[in-house]
């Protein structure tokens, strides 16, 4: 739609709305540039909260990524499946 993203009805009833309006080649339809706008605003949002939660929730994310690294897929097992 040629809406501005604010005028959606989802961001009018909305108590915040935070809204990109990213211009899309849309003779195809990959909505590449709008998705990494997007993804940098969830970005910075996310930092954000992290760096005003102090310290001590930054070393309980490292916790929680370091319990995770064993069910991260292992990359080495595709490469050498495809050397085959």
């Amino acid at each position: 739609s040629a809406r501005p993203s604010a005028a959606r009805p989802l961001a009018r009833d909305a108590s915040l709305a935070i809204t990109l309006d990213v211009p899309e080649d849309t003779d195809i339809y990959m909505p590449m540039v709008s998705r990494l706008a997007q993804l940098t605003v969830i970005d910075v949002l996310a930092t954000g909260f992290t760096l005003r939660r102090g310290a001590k929730f930054r070393d309980n994310l490292k916790r929680v990524k370091e319990a995770l690294k064993e069910s991260r897929f292992d990359k080495e097992l595709l490469i050498r499946s495809d050397d085959r």
